[in-house]
């Protein structure tokens, strides 16, 4: 079932030739023509349509084929106007709902992909070629040791490529224990996400995740490779772990995240964008268009996912709804509303 709004239509004020002014930015209109107008209508354009004149007085075709006449609660722009504007329609229709559950989490690099680099035998370090915060390839010559035993030099090569992420060795020192050089390979991270107690049933091994920065933009995607069998007895959360490929390095490790986990898949009969969505008078509402005319549609919603939603009431399929800078279409009727307010 659809209901219109009840808000007066004005016309959007585009950058044409525009009638004389108040003055004040509303149009004039001869005062003669508006009673001429109100003795044709009785009640004149501002009376308001009952809701037995909306669904008695129209049948439901004629709604599909007529809109010949100014209807109230809409907005009547020219295609050209329109297309200027950048208002975008797409026919309503079935789609693919993805139910999601938001997790927090940080970026963490795989043990798997870190190599700690000692030297073979004790020596003197004669030579060092690579800087911390440096990429390396894979047999690349990092430094040259002068070994005690031989006295002879060998080099030390990068067993795998990636970050130098830490660097102790210095001309001239002899070389102990601890790691000359410490490399990590950041083309694949782990991600680890708190799950708490109210998704853990519902999140679970092998669910995609799209991941997100702090201010909402993409980093990129992975799956759930891993939950952790322990709790954290602070957060009282267990991780989830997510391998995440990441080939440009827009995740760094120790970075703070959000996920984005679909814990499921389901297909409605009526999905709509949620740029097509609008406040209106305290009402969720989408703008139908029938030619140059566009008309609020009061929305009853179900299920949502992070980009569209479920429409159970207040359009059908088919309909042509604005899906792009819709907000143009409410500031109308929002202006008109408050024009005759005075």
């Amino acid at each position: 079932m659809k209901t219109t709004l009840p808000i007066i239509l004005m016309t959007l004020v585009l950058p044409v030739a525009a009638p004389a002014s108040d003055g004040h930015g509303t149009q004039t209109q001869d005062p003669h023509a508006e009673h001429e107008h109100d003795e044709d209508h009785p009640g004149g354009d501002h009376a308001a349509v009952s809701e037995n004149d909306d669904h008695h007085g129209h049948s439901e075709g004629a709604e599909h084929q007529g809109h010949d006449e100014h209807e109230e609660g809409g907005s009547r722009i020219s295609p050209q106007a329109a297309r200027d504007n950048g208002i975008e329609t797409a026919v309503a229709g079935p789609g693919m709902l993805e139910i999601t559950r938001r997790l927090t989490g940080r970026v963490h690099v795989d043990p798997g992909r870190v190599s700690r680099l000692r030297a073979r035998y004790p020596g003197v370090i004669e030579w060092v070629g690579a800087q911390a915060w440096t990429q390396v390839n894979k047999g690349q010559v990092l430094a040259r040791i002068e070994s005690n035993d031989s006295l002879q030099s060998y080099a030390l090569k990068a067993p795998i490529g990636g970050w130098v992420v830490s660097r102790a060795a210095q001309v001239g020192e002899i070389t102990g224990e601890e790691p000359l050089f410490v490399i990590a390979n950041l083309d694949e991270l782990w991600v680890e996400l708190d799950v708490f107690d109210h998704d853990l049933e519902d999140v679970v091994i092998g669910q995609p995740v799209m991941l997100y920065d702090l201010h909402g933009q993409p980093l990129g995607r992975g799956q759930i490779d891993q939950l952790s069998p322990l709790a954290i007895h602070t957060a009282q959360s267990v991780r989830a772990r997510v391998l995440v490929p990441n080939p440009d390095s827009q995740l760094r490790p120790g970075q703070y995240v959000r996920g984005e986990v679909i814990v499921a898949r389901r297909t409605v009969d009526l999905l709509l964008p949620r740029s097509a969505l609008q406040n209106l008078d305290g009402a969720v509402v989408a703008f139908e268009q029938h030619g140059d005319e566009y008309e609020a549609r009061q929305l009853t919603l179900g299920a949502t996912d992070a980009d569209a939603v479920e429409v159970v009431d207040g359009l059908w399929p088919g309909a042509q709804v604005v899906v792009g800078n819709s907000y143009l279409i409410k500031a109308d009727i929002e202006k008109s509303g408050a024009a005759h307010e005075h």
